[in-house]
C-alpha cells in the first residue's frame, strides 16, 4: 500500500515538480511541531521525499533549504507554545493523556541544558517535545533560536540526504570505491575526535589544561612549515598528480550533487551564519572577551590564509577566474575546519563526553568532506587541502588556548571553553 502511494506521488510530482519543495517543508514542519511528531512518521516521510528529489526532481540545495525552513518554523512555534503556556501545557491533549512525554523531555533538558535543543532533535522519542520544554523552562529566546538554527542545518542533511542518495542510486550505479572512501573518512573523524578528547581529559585531570592545544599548535605549525617547503620545492608534485588522477578515475556522477552540498558548507555565505549568531549571542550576554577571542582568531586565520595564498602564488589544477586564483592552501578547507570546530567548541561547553564526541566527530567529518569536495571539483591539489586542514586546526587550537587562559578561573577544568 505504501509503495502504491509512493508511486502515485512520484507520478504526480513528475508533472508538478514545483510542489516538491513546499511538500518537503510541510513534512519537516509537521514533524517538528510540538506533539504532532509522535503521530507523523517524519523520518520515513522525509526519506521518501528525499528519494523523490534524488530521482531527478530537485537539486540537493533547494531540498535542504525547504527542509531547513519547515523544521526551523515548526521548532519556533513549538518553543512559543511552551513559552506561553508553561505548565498549563500539561492540561492539553495529548499531554493530558500522555504526561510521560513531557516528563522525558524535561529530564533530558535538565541533563543537557540548552544543548538538548540541538541533541534532542536527533532522538526520536523526545524530538517533538524538546522545543516546547525549552520554552516551558524559560530558556532565553535568543539562545534557543541560535542553537535551533545552527542545529537545523545538520538535521536537514541527516533526514533528507540519505533518501536523496538512495533515489539517485536507483538511476545510476555508485562506484564501490566511493563507499570505501566515505567509510574511511568516517573512521578517521571518529578516531580524531575520540583520541583528542581522551588525551585532553587526562591532561586536564593533571591540571595541564593547556598542554594538548599548545602542543598541537606547535606540532601543526612545524608540519605546515614542512608541507609548505615541500610543496613550493615541488616535492609534492608527484603525490598531488597521483591523488588527482585517483579522484578523477572514481567517476562520481551521482554523488556530485552531494559534493556540491558539502562544498556549500565550506562557503563564506554559510560559514558567516554561525559566526554572526555567536557574535550576537556573546554581545547579548556581555561575554566580550569570548567575542574578542573568536574575532581575533578569525582575523588571524584569514590574514595568514591570504598571505600564504598570495605569497606562494600556486596555480590551481584547473582554470579559475576571479580574485581567488591561488591554490595553496585551500581557503574553503581552512575556513570550514576553523568555523565548524568553533561551533562544536561553543555548543558543547559544559557538556559530557558523549555529546562532545558526537559534535567534534561531525565537525571533523564536515572539514574532511569539504577538503574532498575541493579535490573532486579540481579546485585544489591534495597538498592544498592538507595545508588548509592544518591551518584551520591551528587557529582553532589557538582559540582554545586563549579561552582557557582567560576563563580558567571561571570554568571547570574538564570543559573545552
Amino acid at each position: 500500500m505504501e509503495s502504491d502511494v509512493f508511486v502515485a506521488l512520484h507520478a504526480w510530482l513528475q508533472h508538478h515538480g514545483h510542489w516538491l519543495g513546499p511538500i518537503i517543508a510541510l513534512a519537516a514542519f509537521v514533524e517538528s511541531l510540538v506533539a504532532v511528531g509522535f503521530v507523523i512518521p517524519g523520518v520515513a516521510l522525509l526519506f521518501a521525499l528525499g528519494a523523490l528529489a534524488g530521482s531527478g526532481l530537485m537539486e540537493p540545495l533547494p531540498m535542504l533549504a525547504w527542509a531547513f525552513l519547515g523544521a526551523a518554523l515548526g521548532d519556533g512555534i513549538s518553543f512559543q507554545v511552551g513559552h506561553c503556556l508553561h505548565s498549563r501545557i500539561r492540561d492539553y491533549w495529548p499531554f493530558s493523556r500522555h504526561p510521560g512525554w513531557l516528563e522525558k523531555g524535561e529530564r533530558f533538558f535538565e541533563k543537557y541544558g540548552g544543548f538538548s535543543v540541538a541533541l534532542g532533535r536527533f532522538i526520536g522519542p523526545i524530538r517533538p517535545v524538546i522545543p516546547a520544554v525549552a520554552g516551558m523552562m524559560d530558556m532565553s529566546p535568543l539562545r534557543f533560536y541560535i542553537i535551533n538554527l545552527l542545529s537545523t542545518a545538520p538535521w536537514a542533511v541527516a533526514y533528507t540526504v540519505p533518501g536523496y542518495l538512495t533515489g539517485a542510486a536507483l538511476k545510476l550505479e555508485v562506484p564501490q570505491s566511493f563507499y570505501y572512501l566515505l567509510a574511511g573518512l568516517t573512521l578517521v573523524s571518529l578516531l580524531i575526535a575520540y583520541s583528542g578528547l581522551i588525551l585532553d581529559r587526562r591532561f586536564c585531570r593533571k591540571k595541564l589544561i593547556l598542554l594538548l592545544p599548545v602542543s598541537f599548535v606547535v606540532v601543526a605549525h612545524v608540519s605546515l612549515l614542512l608541507l609548505t617547503v615541500m610543496d613550493v620545492s615541488g616535492q609534492l608534485d608527484d603525490y598531488n598528480a597521483m591523488i588527482h588522477s585517483s579522484i578523477a578515475s572514481m567517476s562520481l556522477p551521482i554523488v556530485e550533487p552531494m559534493f556540491g552540498l558539502v562544498n556549500w558548507l565550506g562557503s563564506a555565505v554559510v560559514l558567516w551564519v554561525p559566526l554572526v549568531l555567536f557574535a550576537v549571542y556573546f554581545l547579548w550576554i556581555r561575554r566580550y572577551r569570548k567575542l574578542l577571542i573568536m574575532l581575533t582568531c578569525l582575523a588571524g586565520m584569514e590574514v595568514t590564509l591570504w598571505l600564504m595564498k598570495w605569497g606562494i602564488d600556486k596555480p590551481r589544477p584547473a582554470d579559475f577566474d576571479g580574485l581567488d586564483q591561488f591554490s595553496f592552501p585551500s581557503g574553503h578547507t581552512t575556513q570550514a575546519t576553523f568555523v565548524w570546530l568553533m561551533v562544536a567548541l561553543y555548543l558543547t561547553a559544559a557538556q559530557r563526553g558523549v555529546v562532545k564526541f558526537c559534535a567534534y566527530s561531525c565537525a571533523v567529518m564536515i572539514a574532511l568532506m569539504v577538503a574532498l569536495s575541493r579535490l573532486v571539483y579540481e579546485a585544489h591539489w591534495f597538498g592544498d587541502v592538507l595545508a588548509g586542514l592544518l591551518l584551520g586546526s591551528i587557529w582553532f587550537s589557538a582559540a582554545v588556548v586563549a579561552e582557557r587562559v582567560y576563563f580558567n578561573n571561571k570554568v571547570p577544568k574538564l570543559q573545552m571553553s
